[in-house]
């Protein structure tokens, strides 16, 4: 295990929940790395709970590609090999394009707002050179606008892409040597787009900026 699961934070209820959300988290932020193995019963005994909601809980997450279960080995924080990683990329192209279209024309105020907050977000990770913080922000502002398409299914979609996109770092490229407010301001662009009420501009451009093909003659990552 990358470090200690703590106890503290459960309640009563349904524990396999819980458990199921912490996981999730763990690996999401890569506390939990890619071919990194889950033992039951060690997570059982630092969570102070049985092994039978752990269990539950990985059974979850292997439905949902997040774990991999290997007969007679156990389970595992899934891995992506080169091929998954390509289609992942795909997958996320019409995802975005998608989401971009159905959004269009459509954020509430309080959505807009909390978009317009991620992008200063990001401006201040880029003043304190803090990559790590300015990639999360990344994910919540993307997060956001497929949440804001109206479509229920496609954040569930997102979350079966997302550790891939992780792994990937598909999104906040740790090997971007350009200026980070300039990709802040990237997504300035994605929120005017959004705002002009343009369904195939919005679509357009989203595509185009998961593609990685927004500033073709500049070292962009698709951000």
């Amino acid at each position: 295990m990358a470090e200690a699961l703590a106890p503290q934070g459960l309640q009563r209820g349904l524990l396999s929940d819980q458990i199921y959300l912490m996981i999730k988290a763990m690996i999401k932020d890569s506390r939990l790395a890619p071919g990194e193995q889950l033992v039951e019963s060690q997570l059982a005994r630092q969570l102070e709970v049985s092994q039978a909601p752990v269990r539950d809980a990985l059974k979850r997450l292997a439905h949902e590609g997040l774990v991999s279960h290997i007969r007679h080995q156990g389970n595992f924080v899934a891995t992506y090999t080169d091929d998954e990683a390509a289609q992942a990329k795909i997958a996320r192209v019409e995802l975005e394009g998608l989401a971009g279209r159905l959004a269009s024309g459509n954020l509430d105020a309080d959505r807009r707002t909390e978009l317009i907050t991620v992008i200063e977000q990001m401006h201040a990770a880029a003043d304190d050179s803090d990559l790590p913080a300015f990639r999360e922000l990344d994910f919540v502002f993307h997060r956001a606008v497929i949440e804001a398409s109206g479509n229920v299914y496609l954040p569930k979609m997102w979350d079966l892409l997302e550790p891939s996109l992780r792994v990937m770092h598909v999104l906040g490229d740790p090997t971007f040597t350009g200026d980070w407010h300039e990709v802040a301001e990237w997504h300035r662009g994605l929120l005017d787009v959004l705002d002009a009420g343009d369904p195939d501009a919005a679509s357009t451009l989203f595509r185009r900026h998961a593609a990685g093909t927004l500033l073709e003659d500049q070292e962009a990552p698709s951000a």
